[in-house]
């Protein structure tokens, strides 16, 4: 399909909150002033308690909020967010933003750029760049997601390195959910992100590959630069028996679907075990046996057992 032109544009950007009232504030009150004429912003309020949507409604009666009774997790609630985005600001690009970042001038026009110069429409995803809020020298993101596979472990491209302008090309990317734009319609292609990654990860890095896989390119793009605070909302418990169910559950099914045969023998030959004597160690200390409980159940109900 072809890059559409600039005068077609119309940008939904999907914020996904839960109790996180005052940062979802900041996060919108650093569009304003500088949101270009064709974006839209939606709010999907994944449960909160804490009235976070009443005070969207008073401070930014502009912005669209769609309050959830209940916590859908990460996919499914931007996936849900997207659709009502989609309904109601019929977009040609979804911008997806986790809520505790804070934008820069441009940082809209930045994501588009590269599809704008696109003339084959071969652009799906792009990626900005994020430097830490709180120590806004350091890189938090300079191009998307390293993966590495036999370590089980993915890092972002230039993680804590002072920002030099190291970064500042664009460049293909595994293309991380916190600042990231896709095009509306090779999401709805892809069917969106994959409830399976419920209610956390890696949701964003499967979604990443699967559209490479389908022949669109992902690119960052290093001049939309945002702040992050880089706060959680997915239990607040430390590494929970929940939590160690969930990371290796997904992992193994992240890993099933985008490694190579010599990356899964790395994995459970190498990788795995080194993993299982950090927890071991680190947890054991704590006396939180139950992590190592949830840490093997997920193994076992991603094997189907």
């Amino acid at each position: 399909m072809p890059s559409h032109d600039s005068g077609d544009i119309r940008v939904a950007v999907i914020i996904l909150t839960v109790n996180q009232k005052e940062k979802t504030l900041a996060c919108l009150d650093s569009f304003f002033g500088s949101l270009p004429k064709y974006a839209r912003i939606l709010v999907w309020d994944n449960g909160s308690m804490d009235g976070t949507a009443e005070a969207i409604h008073q401070q930014f009666p502009d912005v669209a909020v769609e309050s959830h009774p209940r916590n859908l997790g990460v996919a499914s609630g931007r996936n849900s967010g997207a659709q009502l985005a989609m309904r109601l600001f019929s977009p040609t690009h979804l911008l997806f933003l986790d809520n505790d970042i804070i934008l820069t001038d441009g940082f809209i026009e930045g994501l588009l750029g590269p599809f704008l110069k696109d003339r084959n429409g071969n652009v799906g995803q792009t990626q900005a760049k994020l430097r830490f809020l709180n120590e806004p020298e350091l890189l938090n993101d300079g191009g998307g997601c390293r993966v590495e596979f036999w370590l089980g472990r993915t890092t972002p491209v230039g993680y804590r390195e002072i920002d030099h302008g190291q970064y500042d090309k664009v460049r293909p990317c595994i293309a991380c959910g916190g600042a990231m734009m896709v095009r509306a319609d090779v999401f709805e292609l892809l069917g969106g992100f994959d409830s399976q990654f419920d209610p956390f990860g890696p949701e964003d890095l499967d979604f990443s590959l699967r559209l490479q896989k389908n022949g669109y390119q992902a690119l960052y793009a290093p001049e939309a630069v945002a702040y992050h605070e880089v706060s959680h909302t997915t239990g607040g418990d430390g590494y929970s028996e929940g939590y160690a169910e969930h990371r290796s559950r997904h992992w193994l099914t992240f890993m099933s679907r985008h490694a190579s045969l010599r990356q899964k023998l790395g994995f459970y030959l190498l990788g795995a075990p080194l993993i299982a004597i950090r927890i071991l160690w680190r947890e054991g200390k704590k006396g939180n046996w139950r992590a190592l409980k949830g840490l093997f159940r997920g193994i076992l109900r991603s094997s189907g057992r």
